[in-house]
């Protein structure tokens, strides 16, 4: 279809949500928040280094830009020397009002005397894809605060991650990339700092996140024939449902959101049954691995269960303690950190739903089941019951909290991983008991995400996705399908992904035009 086309159906703005859209925009196909911000970042320093205007960068808060210091006396030279062309402005709150996340979309091109007396500006520029589907601006920005002298202090406009002073004579250190660039992760670049932005935080998360999928492609004559052969009497309909095992190429486009909007993932994971994505590339921070290496008893293989094979995860050998799983229709839909889903001190983040497991079976349901005998298990460990699913999005997961549970929950841990299909009897691990164990014992703990569901089959599904495109506001979302899709739904659902995630992550391989 042609971009036009794609456009005109899809309807509205693509890409960061922006007040006026910019006169041009600077394209790279390699396009990223984290590759916008970098190269933000770099000019202002590069910048004001050539303009001989000294300054240090400061660590941010939570969720923020990188953040560079300039003493309030410097303020003339600096303004002067970054008032150039295709870099924009615009003025931030300070003081205590600094805390807020605050509106970047009121930016335009850097005057001088515009701002001649504010204390904290974002600065930014503009990008865009090749395909014009993805534009990035003042979010992907970076801001200059103005640090004003108190005796001998350089005192900030506004909070910041730790210390609100700084001797105006000490000394400026290099500090790692990931101190300032939060989506970065042990890049080794540097920047000038001072020595009281270094040191390790008491909240601050310094472990290795992994990342797990789970995939199958249905559409394998192998596979397929793997499947029927176990398939016997008396299983669920939505247990052997093609819905459950049918491919879009979703894990391709899952990948690049999270290549896009969580490149600090140490390493990824993708676990399927004796297949691998055709346009999978080698490349050291992914690996496949067979069913046949974590389950504990080989012996039960093959299995089609979903459940079976989540109660496995925790056995891969080189995974970390600290990681994410995802199903392949789950999606990162803007910029999102660590600190969303696990703390400082390991504790991970569970993010409930407003959707309840039933107290009775009214049809038969193997997810419902499976939230059922959650319940159970966790009224004859400790008296309380469960009551809310969880969304669909990455589930934050600790490994020896895993092997704990298996070990209690060995009767049930064993009858999950036996069955080659959905059954009454399963259980829910990774999307459920965890999380809930997790949290009756101390190590997890509720969330928010601004998050959406979209089932592939409905009728409304594409005037959602054409709305979730133009606003781009979700942190996660999940493309489901109850029910078989058609052709025409899935090229509509194949023109979002590829609209919404138009660079390809590491792992594809080039294919020839």
């Amino acid at each position: 279809m042609p971009v036009g086309t794609l456009y005109r159906q899809l309807q509205g703005r693509l890409g960061a949500r922006e007040t006026a859209s910019p006169r041009s925009a600077l394209i790279r196909a390699d396009l990223s928040p984290l590759q916008a911000v970098r190269e933000t970042f770099d000019l202002v320093c590069q910048t004001l280094t050539e303009a001989g205007v000294p300054f240090f960068c400061v660590r941010p808060l939570a969720g923020r830009p990188p953040v560079v210091a300039v003493r309030a006396s410097h303020r003339p030279r600096a303004l002067t020397a970054l008032a150039r062309p295709g870099l924009y402005a615009g003025r931030l709150p300070a003081g205590r009002n600094g805390m807020r996340q605050p509106d970047c979309d009121r930016v335009r091109p850097l005057r001088r005397n515009d701002l001649a007396d504010a204390r904290v500006i974002r600065l930014a520029r503009y990008f865009s894809t090749p395909s014009r589907t993805l534009t990035l601006g003042p979010e992907a920005g970076v801001d200059l605060e103005f640090w004003h002298r108190e005796g001998e202090l350089l005192v900030a406009p506004r909070p910041n991650r730790a210390c609100e002073a700084v001797p105006v004579l000490g000394a400026t250190v290099d500090g790692r990339e990931e101190l300032f660039v939060q989506l970065a992760a042990g890049g080794g670049r540097t920047y000038p700092t001072r020595p009281e932005f270094l040191h390790r935080l008491v909240d601050e998360l310094d472990f290795p996140i992994d990342a797990v999928y789970t995939w199958v492609d249905g559409g394998d004559p192998v596979w397929r024939a793997r499947r029927d052969l176990a398939l016997t009497g008396g299983l669920s309909e939505l247990a052997t449902t093609e819905a459950r095992f049918v491919s879009r190429d979703e894990l391709r486009y899952s990948l690049r959101s999270l290549m896009t909007y969580a490149p600090w993932v140490r390493k990824i994971w993708i676990v399927t049954d004796q297949q691998r994505p055709s346009w999978l590339r080698p490349d050291d921070r992914i690996q496949i691995v067979d069913h046949k290496e974590i389950f504990r008893d080989p012996g039960v293989l093959p299995v089609f269960n979903s459940h079976a094979i989540e109660a496995q995860l925790h056995r891969i050998e080189g995974l970390s303690e600290h990681f994410l799983y995802l199903n392949d229709d789950f999606f990162l839909g803007r910029p999102l950190y660590p600190e969303m889903f696990f703390e400082g001190n390991g504790i991970t983040r569970f993010f409930p739903s407003a959707a309840q497991v039933p107290f009775a079976l009214y049809e038969d349901n193997p997810v419902h089941a499976a939230g059922m005998n959650n319940r159970r298990l966790l009224e004859e460990l400790c008296g309380r019951t469960l009551t809310q699913k969880m969304k669909h999005v990455p589930y934050a997961l600790r490994r020896s909290l895993l092997f704990e549970l298996e070990d209690r929950f060995a009767e049930a841990f064993e009858e999950t991983t036996r069955s080659a299909f959905r059954r009454g009897s399963d259980i829910a691990v990774v999307s459920s008991l965890a999380h809930y164990y997790g949290y009756l014992s101390g190590r997890a703990i509720p969330g928010t995400v601004h998050y959406t569901y979209v089932d592939l089959a409905m009728r409304k599904a594409p005037a959602k996705m054409r709305r979730m495109l133009a606003a781009r506001e979700h942190d996660a979302y999940c493309l489901n399908d109850t029910a078989a899709t058609t052709p025409e739904q899935d090229a509509l659902t194949h023109r979002f992904l590829e609209a919404y995630y138009p660079v390809p992550s590491p792992f594809e391989a080039i294919t020839p035009e």
